[in-house]
């Protein structure tokens, strides 16, 4: 399993699944068909739309381990969904993008970028003290 801390946010099956196929494969899984009934074919199959969505190898493992099994509900993990766009908007700060061009990105608000990235110290105004 990945080594990102989001995936404790995972509810069960997803959790299982980000073991199988990782955790970012999870996420776009997630992405496509949270909050519904999945089926995973019993054979793999290049062409179906879990493979186009997935890839092959991550295909290739869910099919060996759900294949054929009856639908089950794939969770929306909002808590981890947004954990992982959290650190990424972190990450995009860190690198010097503005509040506006990630609230405009992520379509958020600049109030939510700036409650995400939380208290920065603007380097002018230490000096005053």
């Amino acid at each position: 399993m990945s080594a990102d801390v989001e995936a404790r946010y995972l509810p069960g099956v997803l959790r299982e699944i980000a073991e199988l196929i990782g955790l970012s494969s999870t996420l776009v899984l997630v992405k496509h068909y949270g909050g519904i009934r999945l089926y995973v074919p019993k054979q793999f199959d290049p062409d179906h739309p879990i493979t186009k969505i997935v890839g092959h190898e991550a295909s290739l493992k869910l099919v060996e381990t759900y294949g054929g099994i009856d639908h089950f509900d794939i969770p929306k993990g909002e808590i981890a969904v947004k954990a992982v766009r959290d650190k990424q908007i972190r990450a995009e700060r860190g690198g010097g993008a503005t509040h506006a061009s990630l609230a405009v990105k992520f379509r958020l608000t600049e109030r939510q970028i700036r409650n995400i990235c939380g208290p920065e110290v603007d380097d002018r105004q230490a000096a005053l003290f």
